[in-house]
């Protein structure tokens, strides 16, 4: 036992210092700094694999989710082919000038040549692209109109109500899509926004809800909020016998019925009796046997957003 303790002593004397440790630590790291610095300044010629991005695409159609790679050959430095490795590996094609037959397309990369060299670092140079015509499938798509559906929450400051349902501006839109798809699409949504204490007429732009693989003329819509003060005022009116015979004679019980409306400050005083009509139907009484006659409006100014009747039903005297 006494014997490994002093081979670990003569182990730990044999370590350097930790000042020693430092000093080598930070000559290692110099060391590798200039090594690296030499090998990314350095020029190379290779072969470098991107993804394709289809840019111009036609209206109409839609490009397959395949993968499609781009074969190049480059020059550049050592830093830039390790930001091609690491990040810049897609690039972009157009389809302006791309040949389509029936579900195949054929675009010539090799025409593209400085479109493609742009998308590159400064100092790389294209040497090569591969291949020079690249083939890729595709579909027609079918159009369809469908409504818009805004995604909302909102609460009113008390006292306001809406003046007209929500609606988007436009309402509805032309989609184009595989058919299959756009059979099992029924209208689009809006993305989800909510606003709080509304007390006046607003607009918002919102976007629409993006679908995979369909393709939307616009991506925003205008929301329109139409909001008005509102308040009650009650009625008393007469109640009207509509399909009354002739030769009957009826009395209701009451012959008047309190009207209680909910409408826009702005034309609260405007609104007089007149501008009702309160009725029940004697044929209530020939075909459904009917013991009381229920009451409902006939006319009524179309600002009105709601009506509450009392009592809703009334009694009835036939009189010979």
């Amino acid at each position: 036992m006494i014997n490994k303790g002093k081979e670990i002593e003569v182990f730990l004397e044999k370590l350097p210092s930790r000042g020693r440790l430092r000093f080598f630590l930070f000559f290692v790291l110099i060391s590798f700094f200039f090594w690296t610095s030499t090998k990314l300044s350095k020029t190379y010629t290779l072969e470098q694999s991107f993804s394709i991005n289809w840019n111009d695409i036609p209206e109409g159609i839609i490009i397959s989710d395949k993968e499609y790679k781009l074969n190049t050959s480059i020059k550049a430095s050592g830093i830039e082919v390790m930001f091609y490795r690491l990040f810049l590996n897609e690039l972009n094609i157009s389809l302006k000038e791309a040949k389509f037959s029936l579900n195949k397309g054929i675009v010539d990369t090799e025409r593209q040549h400085f479109f493609v060299e742009k998308q590159l670092f400064n100092n790389t140079i294209l040497n090569q692209i591969s291949p020079v015509s690249l083939e890729f499938e595709y579909s027609n798509l079918d159009k369809k109109i469908v409504p818009i559906i805004p995604k909302i929450k909102f609460s009113l400051r008390p006292g306001f109500l809406l003046d007209k349902p929500l609606l988007s501006i436009p309402d509805s839109i032309l989609i184009s899509g595989p058919k299959t798809l756009l059979d099992s699409i029924s209208n689009i949504e809006t993305q989800f926004f909510s606003y709080n204490d509304i007390f006046e007429p607003s607009s918002y732009m919102v976007k629409l809800k993006k679908i995979s693989k369909i393709q939307m003329p616009i991506d925003e819509v205008k929301i329109n909020l139409s909001v008005s003060r509102y308040s009650e005022k009650e009625f008393i009116l007469p109640i009207e016998i509509l399909n009354l015979p002739r030769n009957k004679r009826v009395k209701l019980f009451p012959p008047k019925a309190k009207v209680k409306v909910t409408l826009p400050i702005s034309i609260i005083s405007t609104v007089k009796d007149s501008d009702f009509s309160l009725v029940v139907d004697y044929n209530e009484i020939i075909y459904d046997k009917a013991r009381e006659l229920k009451l409902s409006i006939n006319k009524q100014p179309p600002a009105i957003k709601q009506i509450i009747l009392e009592p809703k039903k009334v009694n009835f005297l036939i009189r010979i």
